[in-house]
C-alpha cells in the first residue's frame, strides 16, 4: 500500500553518502577530546607545581635543618665532637641523604662522638638499656650508614677513609644490636670487598698503618659473630653463611690479606657448621654452592701455613678488642669431631648441587660448572665439561691431603660390628659414605687421588676400607636378596630421593653398595693378578667372589631390561617422542636420583657393573677361580631369536647413522647462523646437542637390551650362541649390500651367460702363486670396503699357466689361506717382517717396522734430510697400506666364515673391538705382559719387592731402550744396530725410579710395550679389519674366543658329526633301504682310525680348511659331499673344493683306500687334482 504525503509534487532523492561537511557527532567528539586534553594539561601542571613546591619546601627545610645542625654541633670543625645528644641525632636523621657527599661527611663527623669500642658498661650501653628513643635513633642511624657505605667509592683516599670509619662504627654497633646482623649487613661487607676495598687500602695506606686498617675489615666480619651474643647468634651465623660464604673470589679479594687461618681462630667453627645445615641451599646457584663448599672446607681444614708477624698483630688486635669474647672451649674440636660434623653438613649442599646441575643441564642456554659422571651414560664419555674455579679445586684437593680421609674412613667403617639398632652409628656411617660417594660423582678431578687414598686407608682396628665395606655390603638385606634374584635390586633402583626418606635403611644400603663397587672397580685396575689373589684383606675369597659376581650379574640384567620401569619413576614422557619431534627443545629424562641417591644415574650404575664384571671375567680367563658355566645367565634366552638380535643391531646402526647426519646438519646450520649471530648463541646450542646424544643412547639401551648385553657382557651367553649371532650380523650385511644369496652368486659363476637377478658384479683377480701377496695387494687394495663383496680368483702357476677350477668358494678359501700365511713373511724390499712373534709363537704387528726407516745408512751422506724424510714418509705410508690390507684379509676370512691357521697374541686381540670403537684405554696391564715378554714381566714383578738400595743400584729411569736392526751396506753383515731411548713420560730419562714411584714405572712400561709401541701399525691393521667386520660385532668375544673365531677349535675332529652331515651322489646315494654303499662304509672306518693330523689333511684336501666349522659340520656350506669316481682302483681321489666335493673311486679294500686317500691329501698339488 502506497503512502500519500498530501502533496502532488515529486519528492527529491537525497543521498548523504558523499557528504563532505563534518557531522554534528564528529564535531561533538572532537570538542570533548579538546576539553579532556585541557583538563589533563591543567592536572599535570598542578601536579608538577605541587611536586616542585613539595621538593622546594623539603629542600628548604633540609637546608635550614642542615644549617641549624651545623651550628649546633660546630660542623665542620677541625676536631670531631666528644659528645652528642638525642635531639641532634634526630635532627641529622631528619634531613640526611645517604647519597649526598656532604651528608656522608656529617655522618662520619657525628659517629666520631660515639665510643662504641669502649667497655660494654660505657655511656652508650647505659643509654641503650634505659632509653628506648635512643635505641631507636641508633637503629635508624645504622640503616642509614649501611646505605651510605654501599654508595661510597673506595677508589679515592678521602672516601676510602670515610668508608672505613663507617665500617668501624657498624661493626661495633652491631654488637649492641645483634638483630641487625642480617643479610643486608653481610651483603654490604661483601659488596665493599668485591669493589676492591683491600687492594685500595694497600695502595693508599703505608705498611705501618695497614694492620690497623685491615683490623677494621676483620672486626666487621668477626664482631657480629662473637660468642658473647646468645639470642641472635645462630641467625647471624646463618646469614653469614648464606651471604658471605657464597660470594665468589674471596680467595683473591680477602684471603690474600686476611688469611683463613686467622678467621678460623676467631670464629666458632661448630656454630658455623651448624648454621650451614640450616641453610636454604635450594635458593643458591651451582656457582654459589661450589664457593660455599670450598669456603667451609677452608675454614675447617685449611693447612696451617706460617703466619707473618703482620698477621699475628692483626689477630691480636681483634682478640684484645673490648667487644670481642673468646669462643667457648669446653668442647674442643679435634679432627675426628670435625669430620663427624663436616660430612653431615656438606651432604645437603652436595645434594642441592646435584639438583641444580640437573636443572641447568635441562636448560639449553645454561651449562653446569662440573657435570658429574652420572650425566654421561655408558656410551657418552667424551663430553667437554668446565672445571670449577681454581680455589675450589685447591680446597678439595687439600681436603684429601689432611687426616680427613683417615677420619672419613673411620666414619665409613665406624663400629660396623655394632647391631643395627645403634642409630647414631648408622647416621655417622651413612653420612660419611654419602659424602665420599658425592665427591666421586661430582668432582672428576678428585677421582684418581681420592681412590688412591681410600684404597690405602685402614680403620682403627687395622682393617682395609675395602674389606670393611664388603663386610657391610655382605650383611645388607639388599645384597643378600640381590644375590638370589632381581626383585630386591629393581625395588631399590626405583627409589627416588623423595621416597628415600621413607625407606632410609634401603637407601643407606645402596649407598654402601655403590661406594664399595666404585672402590672395588678401582682396586681391580691397580692390582695385578698376584695381588688380586694374595693381597691380604683386600682380596676376596672364592665364595665371596661368587656372591659378588651373582649380584653384579643381576644388577646388570636389571639395568638393561628394566630401564623403562626405573626411568618412569620421574618422567612421564616416552623416550620415543624424541624421534617424533626432532625440532622441539629436548629435556633430559635420565634420572639422577636412582636408588634415592642424588647424582646417581642408571647408565652410571650399568657402566660400573660392566667394568667390574669384564675385569673379573678377564682375570678368570687367565687364572680360573669360578666354576665352569658360572658366567652364563639363563634368564637371557636367545634361543630362536638370534636373527632378531641381528636386526636390533641393524636398527641401532641406522639410528646412529641418522644421528650423525642430523648432528652434521645441525653443525653446518650452526656455522651458517654463526655468520650473523654472536658466538654466545652457538655455545648455547652445544648442551642441547649433548643432551640429545645422551637421550638417544639411553633410548637405544632401552629398546635393544639384548644387543647391549651381547656387546658389553657377551660372556652371559654361550659361545655358540654368539657365533650364530655373529653369522646373522653378516647375513644381514650381505643382504643390505645385495650379496646375500651366495648360492645364487655361485650359479652365476657356473653359468655366466645367464643373467641372474639380484646378483652383484664380481671382482676378478689374477694371482701368481710365486707372488701371492703382491698380486693380491695390487688387485684388491683399491676396493676398500667393497672387498667384502664376492671376488673371483684365477691362479697362475710357476709356468705361467692358469690353474683349472671353478671358483665357487674353494679357490677363494685357498687364496685367503695362502695370503694369511704372508702375515709373518719378510718384506722383500727391506727384509723386515710385517708381523713378529712372542715367546709363545703368537704374532702381532712388528713394532719396529717404521722405526727402522729410512733404510740404508750409507745413503745419508749424499742425500738431503728433506728428501730422505719425504722418501721415508712415502715408504711408511706404503707399508701401512699393506698392513691395512692384511687386516682386510683377516676380516674377509671372518666375513666368509673361512678358518685360517694363524694365532694372534692375546694383547693384540684385545684391541680389535675397543680401539676401533674409540676407546684407546683397552685395559692392558702388567698381567697381559706375561705372555708377551715373560722375562720383562718377571723383572717388573721383582721390582715391586726390591728395597730402596737395590732399586738405586739398578739405576733405572723413566725411559726405555729400543734396539733397532738397520740396513747398512758399510757393515760387514749388511746390518747395524741402532739404540733409541724413548721417554715413558716427559723428561723421563732424567727421572730415577725409586720405591715411591716404581708402581708408576711398571704401569708405564706395560702401557708402552703393549699399547704405545707400534701403535701406527696396529691402527692400520685394525682400520682394514673394521672396514670388513664391524668392531661392535667383535665386541661379543674375548681374546681367546676371537682366536677361535679366526682359526677354529683345536679339539679333535668329530667324525660322527661329519658323517651325519655328509651328502652322497652317484651310486653312493643312499636308497630306500637306508644303507650306505660298501665303499662309503670303508671310507668312514679308514677316516676314523687315522691320526688327527691325517684327518685334518683329508678335511683340508676336500674343503681347503683343516678345522671344523665353529657351529659344527651342519653349518658347512656347501655340505661335505662324496660322489662316485668310477671303478679304476689305480686312480687317486680328487676334489672340487669349491663345492666341498670328494670324488672317491670304488676301491677294493680299506688298505688301498687309505693309501690313495693319504697320498692325494698330502700331495698339495693345488686344483689340478679337481
Amino acid at each position: 500500500m502506497k503512502h500519500f504525503p498530501g502533496s502532488t509534487k515529486r519528492q527529491r532523492n537525497i543521498n548523504l553518502s558523499g557528504k563532505s561537511k563534518p557531522s554534528g557527532l564528529i564535531i561533538a567528539r572532537g570538542e570533548r577530546a579538546r576539553r579532556e586534553a585541557e583538563r589533563q594539561r591543567v592536572a599535570a601542571a598542578t601536579k608538577i607545581q605541587s611536586t616542585y613546591r613539595g621538593y622546594a619546601i623539603r629542600y628548604s627545610v633540609r637546608r635550614a635543618r642542615r644549617a641549624d645542625w651545623d651550628r649546633s654541633v660546630g660542623f665542620p670543625a677541625a676536631l670531631p665532637p666528644t659528645d652528642y645528644s638525642d635531639d641532634s641525632l634526630a635532627l641529622l636523621l631528619s634531613f640526611c641523604d645517604a647519597a649526598d657527599t656532604e651528608d656522608v661527611r656529617r655522618l662520619v663527623f657525628i659517629i666520631s662522638a660515639f665510643h662504641l669500642d669502649d667497655e660494654p658498661s660505657s655511656l652508650i650501653g647505659l643509654n641503650l638499656a634505659e632509653n628506648s628513643r635512643h635505641r631507636l635513633l641508633i637503629t635508624r642511624l645504622f640503616r642509614v650508614l649501611l646505605v651510605a657505605v654501599s654508595s661510597i667509592s673506595v677508589r679515592h683516599a678521602t672516601t676510602l677513609t670515610q668508608a672505613l670509619r663507617i665500617l668501624s662504627f657498624l661493626s661495633c654497633a652491631i654488637t649492641y644490636f645483634p638483630d641487625q646482623a642480617d643479610t643486608t649487613y653481610f651483603e654490604t661487607i661483601t659488596g665493599l670487598i668485591d669493589r676492591g676495598l683491600i687492594p685500595h687500602i694497600s695502595a693508599f695506606y703505608p705498611l705501618e698503618t695497614r694492620t690497623a686498617t685491615l683490623a677494621i675489615i676483620l672486626q666487621s666480619i668477626v664482631l657480629p659473630l662473637r660468642p658473647g651474643i646468645r639470642a641472635n647468634r645462630p641467625l647471624a651465623y646463618t646469614n653469614f653463611v648464606q651471604v658471605f660464604l657464597t660470594t665468589a673470589s674471596l680467595d683473591t679479594n680477602l684471603f690474600s690479606a686476611i688469611p683463613v687461618s686467622i678467621l678460623r681462630k676467631l670464629l666458632d667453627i661448630r656454630q658455623l657448621l651448624e648454621a650451614a645445615t640450616q641453610l636454604r641451599v635450594d635458593r643458591l646457584s651451582p656457582e654459589q654452592i661450589l664457593w660455599l663448599l670450598s669456603y667451609l672446607i677452608a675454614f675447617v681444614y685449611d693447612p696451617e701455613l706460617p703466619v707473618s708477624s703482620h698477621h699475628l698483630a692483626l689477630q691480636d688486635r681483634i682478640s684484645s678488642h673490648p667487644l670481642y669474647q673468646k669462643a667457648d672451649i669446653t668442647r674442643p674440636l679435634d679432627s675426628r669431631t670435625i669430620c663427624g660434623l663436616l660430612a653431615p653438613t656438606l651432604n645437603p649442599i652436595l645434594d642441592a648441587y646435584g639438583r641444580k646441575i640437573r636443572n641447568q643441564t635441562s636448560t639449553p642456554d645454561r651449562q653446569p660448572i662440573v657435570p658429574s659422571r652420572a650425566q654421561a651414560g655408558l656410551f657418552v664419555e667424551s663430553e667437554e665439561h668446565l672445571n670449577p674455579p681454581e680455589f675450589v679445586q685447591r680446597q678439595l684437593k687439600n681436603l684429601l691431603e689432611t687426616d680427613f680421609i683417615s677420619n672419613l674412613a673411620d666414619g665409613i667403617t665406624w663400629n660396623w660390628t655394632i647391631p643395627s639398632s645403634s642409630t647414631q652409628t648408622i647416621c655417622i656411617r651413612h653420612a660419611a659414605q654419602r659424602f665420599t660417594l658425592h665427591l666421586l660423582l661430582y668432582f672428576r678431578f678428585l677421582e684418581q687421588k681420592l681412590h688412591n687414598r681410600l684404597f690405602l686407608a685402614r680403620s682403627q682396628d687395622d682393617m682395609s676400607l675395602l674389606a670393611t665395606l664388603y663386610h657391610q655390603v655382605q650383611k645388607s638385606h639388599t645384597f643378600r636378596d640381590g644375590v638370589a634374584g632381581f626383585d630386591a635390586i629393581l625395588d631399590g633402583l626405583k627409589l627416588t630421593h623423595q621416597k628415600a626418606g621413607e625407606t632410609a635403611p634401603q637407601s643407606s644400603e645402596w649407598t654402601t653398595i655403590l661406594l664399595f663397587l666404585d672402590l672395588y672397580c678401582f682396586s681391580n685396575i691397580v692390582m695385578d693378578d698376584e695381588e688380586f689373589f694374595t693381597l691380604g684383606d683386600k682380596s676376596l675369597q672364592s665364595n665371596q667372589l661368587q656372591d659378588l659376581v651373582n649380584f653384579l650379574k643381576n644388577l646388570a640384567f636389571v639395568t638393561y631390561f628394566e630401564v623403562s620401569e626405573i626411568e618412569s619413576q620421574v618422567s612421564d614422557e616416552p623416550l620415543q617422542q624424541l624421534f617424533t619431534k626432532p625440532t622441539r627443545a629436548l629435556q633430559l629424562n635420565t634420572r639422577l636420583d636412582v636408588a634415592g641417591i642424588h647424582g646417581v644415574s642408571l647408565p652410571w650404575i650399568r657402566n660400573l657393573a660392566i667394568r667390574i664384571l669384564r675385569s673379573l671375567h678377564r682375570r678368570d680367563s687367565r687364572q680360573k677361580f669360578l666354576p665352569n658355566g658360572f658366567w652364563l645367565m639363563k634368564e637371557i634366552n636367545t634361543e630362536g631369536t638370534t636373527h632378531l638380535i641381528a636386526e636390533e643391531e641393524a636398527r641401532q646402526q641406522e639410528l646412529e647413522q641418522s644421528t650423525n647426519i642430523e648432528e652434521s646438519d645441525s653443525d653446518s646450520d650452526t656455522d651458517d647462523v654463526a655468520k650473523t649471530t654472536s658466538a654466545n648463541s652457538n655455545i648455547a646450542r652445544r648442551p642441547n646437542r649433548r643432551h640429545e646424544r645422551t637421550l638417544r643412547h639411553n633410548y637405544l639401551a632401552a629398546i635393544t637390551p639384548r644387543l647391549g648385553v651381547i656387546q658389553n657382557l657377551p660372556f652371559f651367553l654361550p659361545f655358540r650362541t654368539r657365533v650364530s649371532i655373529f653369522r646373522d650380523f653378516i647375513k644381514l650385511d650381505q643382504a643390505r649390500r645385495g650379496t646375500g644369496d651366495r648360492d645364487l652368486w655361485r650359479l652365476s659363476q657356473v653359468n655366466p651367460f645367464q643373467d641372474q637377478p639380484g646378483t652383484k658384479s664380481k671382482h676378478h683377480g689374477i694371482i701368481h702363486r710365486d707372488r701371492m701377496f703382491e698380486d693380491a695387494y695390487d688387485e684388491f687394495y683399491a676396493l676398500g670396503e667393497s672387498f667384502k663383496e664376492p671376488i673371483q680368483i684365477t691362479f697362475v702357476d710357476s709356468f705361467g699357466a692358469e690353474e683349472p677350477g671353478i671358483d665357487g668358494g674353494g679357490i677363494l678359501k685357498e687364496f685367503l689361506s695362502c695370503v694369511v700365511q704372508e702375515l709373518s713373511r719378510t718384506d722383500t724390499a727391506r727384509s723386515v717382517p710385517f708381523f713378529t712373534e712372542t715367546e709363545d709363537h703368537t704374532i702381532y704387528p712388528n713394532p719396529f717396522l717404521l722405526d727402522e726407516l729410512p733404510g740404508d745408512f750409507s745413503k745419508l751422506e749424499n742425500s738431503s734430510t728433506s728428501d730422505l724424510q719425504m722418501a721415508a714418509s712415502r715408504e711408511a705410508m706404503d707399508l701401512l697400506r699393506r698392513i691395512e690390507f692384511l687386516g682386510r684379509i683377516i676380516g674377509k676370512c671372518m666375513y666368509e666364515g673361512i678358518l685360517v691357521e694363524v694365532v694372534f697374541a692375546d694383547f693384540f686381540l684385545l684391541k680389535w673391538s675397543k680401539v676401533m670403537l674409540g676407546n684407546d684405554d683397552v685395559g692392558l696391564g702388567v698381567d697381559d705382559l706375561k705372555r708377551f715378554d715373560r722375562s720383562l714381566w718377571k723383572g717388573l714383578q721383582a721390582l715391586k719387592h726390591y728395597d730402596e738400595q737395590t732399586i738405586k743400584d739398578l739405576d733405572l729411569t723413566f725411559a726405555i731402550e729400543n734396539i733397532l736392526r738397520v740396513t747398512d751396506s758399510r757393515a760387514p753383515t749388511g746390518v747395524t744396530q741402532k739404540i733409541v731411548l724413548v721417554d715413558l713420560k716427559p723428561g723421563g730419562s732424567q727421572i730415577p725410579v725409586t720405591s715411591s714411584n716404581r708402581l708408576e714405572y711398571i704401569h708405564l712400561v706395560s702401557k708402552y710395550k703393549l699399547a704405545a709401541q707400534g701403535k701406527q701399525q696396529t691402527n692400520a691393521f685394525l682400520k682394514g679389519l673394521s672396514s670388513i667386520i664391524s668392531p661392535r660385532w667383535l665386541s661379543m668375544f674375548n681374546q681367546s674366543e676371537l682366536q677361535t673365531l679366526i682359526g677354529g677349535n683345536e679339539s679333535p675332529l668329530d667324525i660322527d658329526d661329519l658323517r651325519k652331515n655328509t651328502i652322497y651322489g652317484g651310486i653312493y646315494t643312499i636308497g630306500d633301504d637306508k644303507q650306505e654303499h660298501e665303499t662309503i662304509k670303508m671310507f668312514w672306518r679308514v677316516l676314523k682310525r687315522l691320526r688327527e693330523s691325517d684327518k685334518r689333511a683329508v678335511l683340508k684336501f676336500v674343503t681347503s680348511v683343516s678345522r671344523a666349522p665353529l657351529l659344527g659340520f651342519s653349518s658347512l656350506n656347501p655340505r661335505f659331499s662324496i660322489r662316485d669316481a668310477g671303478s679304476d682302483s689305480t686312480r687317486l681321489p680328487s676334489t672340487s673344493t669349491c663345492v666341498n666335493l670328494l670324488k672317491l673311486p670304488r676301491y677294493p679294500s680299506e688298505t688301498v683306500l687309505e693309501e690313495k686317500l693319504l697320498y692325494a691329501a698330502n700331495a698339495g698339488a693345488g686344483f689340478d687334482l679337481s
